[in-house]
């Protein structure tokens, strides 16, 4: 799961102007200023990356959340 989170935070960090390091698996979209039609975009560009469909719901709120879904799809 870790290089799934790596490259989730790669995406994340690069659509909102930051350094990769700057964010953690346990960063709320919100609290990183992402609001609902930014975190669709991202899931857009994600689901081309992983090669999945991403149903978002209202659990996953968070880097990790969205992590552990994209694993979940994969297997």
């Amino acid at each position: 799961m870790e290089e799934i989170t790596g490259k989730i935070i790669h995406i994340i960090a690069e659509y909102i102007g930051k350094e990769d390091s700057e964010l953690t698996a346990e960063d709320r979209f919100t609290d990183i200023g992402l609001d609902s039609l930014d975190v669709m975009e991202l899931v857009m560009q994600m689901q081309d990356e992983f090669d999945c469909k991403i149903e978002l719901n209202q659990n996953i709120g968070s880097i990790a959340d969205l992590a552990a879904l994209i694993e979940s799809l994969q297997q």
